[in-house]
């Protein structure tokens, strides 16, 4: 501890990815937690929000189904596939599962879902796509008689089979061409293609996911993980440390140039100490938020502190001391309620992100520093 580590420019706890999707701001509202459930959350959600949500729930399951990528296709003109997910380059050429989202008030019937099942037949027909070797109906509610059919694949064809038998208008609207050759490809085809998938079981994987608590407006759950300083500052301390030898010399005397003449001496020793438990609790938050809370939690917080902080920081003091002290009470003292991270913010954590503010050049303590 002879020296400050020299600062290489890294921050330790940086680029840890946790998602490559962000849900966007209007998905929820972090002004307060959602009380009910996710299970009663997704009866009042709009369409294109289920379908979303079905396709965060698909990339989930990326690496236990080998899917090379997902996408949403969902419109007007997307015969019935609406969430893709491909298992080879060849995409829709190749072998694909396709996820069916629907989002009724009242549960999925088997009178909703043999339109629905026609689309990927004619798409087959009608376009160079295969058929997808899954196709999954995805909704909040699925009635029983639906689930009952599709669990009896043979069941199921008969009834769809004979559905093409028929003058419905979905039926009606195709050409008799493609009405035959629909059947025909029907006919020969294995009906255990299809499926449906409970609510419960996707909420159970989602759970499981960074995103679970931005998409629900939840409380992130577990705590943070409790970082102990090591013995020896690394390189992610060399600045905020820097700034409290600053601190140290102007209070106590220039014979202290060095962490371990601050350690050393009697009267910022243990102060020294604090802060450094102070600065990896602020760390540990960090962690936490980069792997329980998606987007940018932490920095925003970070934010919002630095701009309460900086006018305290920036007034008057007869010494860096002085204004180190007052910076570090008001941080005890700010209302952070809107954050995700407010009931993990303590008082610790908050000294802490002070200095992990030191650390980035934001603040700083001695006469003569740039803000």
């Amino acid at each position: 501890m002879d020296e400050l580590p020299q600062d290489g420019g890294g921050m330790g706890a940086e680029g840890i990815a946790v998602s490559q999707y962000v849900p966007p701001p209007s998905v929820v509202s972090h002004n307060r937690f959602d009380t009910r459930t996710p299970l009663q959350q997704v009866f009042y959600w709009e369409a294109d929000q289920w379908e979303q949500f079905t396709c965060e729930w698909v990339r989930m399951r990326k690496d236990e189904f080998g899917y090379l990528g997902v996408e949403i296709i969902g419109g007007t003109n997307d015969r019935g596939a609406d969430v893709v997910a491909f298992m080879s380059e060849q995409r829709l050429n190749g072998e694909w599962h396709c996820y069916q989202c629907k989002h009724y008030s009242d549960g999925l019937t088997l009178d909703d879902a043999l339109p629905e099942m026609i689309k990927p037949f004619a798409a087959a027909v009608e376009t160079t796509r295969t058929l997808p070797t899954k196709y999954i109906f995805v909704a909040p509610r699925i009635h029983s008689r639906l689930k009952d059919t599709v669990l009896t694949p043979a069941e199921l064809k008969r009834r769809f089979l004979s559905y093409m038998d028929g003058r419905t208008r979905p039926v009606a609207a195709l050409t008799p061409e493609t009405r035959h050759a629909v059947r025909e490809l029907a006919a020969r085809t294995d009906f255990s293609m299809f499926w449906t998938v409970n609510l419960d079981e996707v909420l159970e994987v989602y759970s499981k996911s960074p995103l679970f608590a931005s998409r629900f407006n939840l409380p992130p759950t577990g705590e943070p993980v409790k970082l102990i300083p090591p013995p020896v500052p690394g390189v992610n301390e060399a600045r905020y440390l820097k700034r409290l030898l600053d601190v140290y010399q102007e209070k106590f005397g220039a014979q202290i140039a060095t962490v371990k003449d601050a350690f050393e001496h009697p009267a910022s020793g243990q102060h020294l100490g604090r802060q450094r438990v102070a600065f990896f609790d602020a760390e540990s938050l960090r962690m936490y938020a980069r792997e329980s809370v998606p987007g940018d939690a932490y920095q925003e917080l970070q934010d919002d502190v630095l701009d309460n902080l900086i006018e305290v920081a920036v007034r008057d003091f007869p010494s860096g001391w002085e204004r180190l002290q007052a910076v570090l009470q008001a941080s005890g003292q700010l209302n952070i309620s809107g954050s995700l991270l407010a009931s993990h913010f303590r008082n610790s954590q908050r000294k802490g992100m002070c200095h992990q503010l030191a650390n980035e050049d934001k603040l700083t303590w001695c006469t003569g520093g740039s803000w």
